[in-house]
């Protein structure tokens, strides 16, 4: 039961309510901080933490495929439970990962090296968790309202808009929301002490947003419109939205962090992706695809990869179905391509290469795990 409550806390995006734009409104916050005690979920495991490592070796010309796969099985005894119990996901930025834990209601975030952990917000309704690259604020969803806490400053926000996507660049937080007075939108909000800015406006209903250098690029979001064209707003000269990618089915973008690559997933007859420059140069194509929410790209990529690549996209994120993955890491400086088997049943959300294993939280029974491989 806690995991299906876990499962529909995180994964409701339609929040807020319609209003035109306003000041977000400042109040106190509930924040806390709380002695190193027992009640942190406690690391499972003593043994000497594995660098995953990618292969060093290329393929002979008799393993090569049009993908360049290499690839691997790990065995049981090298995916292991990173806590003893269901948390919901917020970030990880190694060695602090930010979780929330719904029996106590706190949000807080665990350094996986020294094994401490602080306590940041109290709350028995927060789902959403989004932490920025500097680690200076949060913004979460609590009570279908979309909050932002900035820790360097003690200052809490509420903001009124109907916001259905937000995305980092440093501690700007830009989003895209939709009210009856504008429309849909996109929006940046920075200073605390003056209203969001409105930057263009997008006929959209909901939109998800990826940075890529100075573009903030905008799709639709599938489950209001499946097939979507993906529009650029050059961040360093707003100045109306170009066309960046001709229409296709079930966008999914993910950025890497330095901003040379992007990783396109979308659907034609089958579920296909690549990876392109910001010249939008192909560098490599693979003929499977996967989701935004399955995939992190810092320095490499590492996906949680469907088996079954012929499901249906919306009825994943409606909660009517789960994916049984593998995970699959490329090196783009190298176009190396590691693919790595698990033994069980993993729905991985946001996995992420660390001196630990790669780290992912599974949507299946709300539990974070660690995979070691060779």
């Amino acid at each position: 039961l806690g995991a299906i409550i876990i499962l529909i806390i995180l994964l409701i995006t339609g929040f807020g309510y319609y209003s035109s734009l306003k000041k977000p409104e400042e109040k106190k916050p509930t924040i806390v901080e709380a002695p190193e005690q027992e009640t942190r979920p406690q690391p499972i495991g003593t043994e000497t933490p594995v660098l995953p490592t990618l292969p060093t070796e290329k393929p002979t010309e008799s393993e090569k495929t049009t993908e360049t796969f290499i690839p691997t099985s790990t065995s049981e005894s090298k995916i292991k439970k990173l806590f003893d119990k269901e948390l919901a996901y917020g970030d990880l930025y190694y060695p602090y990962i930010y979780i929330y834990d719904p029996q106590e209601g706190i949000l807080k975030y665990l350094n996986l090296e020294d094994k401490t952990y602080k306590e940041i917000y109290k709350s028995s309704n927060i789902s959403n968790i989004s932490v920025s690259p500097t680690r200076k604020r949060i913004v979460f969803v609590e009570n279908n309202r979309l909050n932002l806490l900035d820790l360097s400053k003690d200052s809490f926000i509420n903001f009124k808009q109907k916001i259905s996507s937000f995305i980092w660049k440093n501690d700007e937080l830009y989003f895209f929301a939709f009210d009856n007075l504008n429309g849909g939108f996109v929006g940046k909000f920075f200073d605390l002490n003056k209203e969001p800015l409105i930057l263009e406006k997008l006929n959209f209903i909901r939109a998800k947003l990826e940075i890529f250098g100075n573009l903030l690029l905008v799709y639709a979001d599938s489950l209001n419109s499946i097939n979507s064209p993906v529009f650029a707003l050059d961040l360093s000269k707003p100045a109306g939205f170009s066309l960046y990618l001709e229409p296709k089915n079930y966008y999914s973008l993910i950025s890497s962090n330095d901003g040379k690559y992007l990783f396109v997933s979308y659907q034609e007859d089958s579920w296909k992706s690549k990876i392109i420059d910001q010249n939008k140069k192909e560098l490599i194509a693979f003929d499977w695809g996967t989701l935004k929410e399955k995939c992190s790209f810092v320095d490499v990529l590492v996906c949680g990869v469907p088996l079954n690549q012929k499901t249906d996209i919306n009825d994943w994120y409606k909660l009517k179905r789960s994916y049984q993955d593998k995970i699959i890491i490329f090196n783009p400086k190298t176009k190396e391509l590691k693919e790595v088997n698990l033994d069980g049943f993993f729905d991985v959300i946001k996995p992420k290469l660390t001196p630990i294993g790669i780290v992912f939280w599974n949507r299946i029974d709300a539990n974070f795990y660690t995979v070691n491989f060779k």
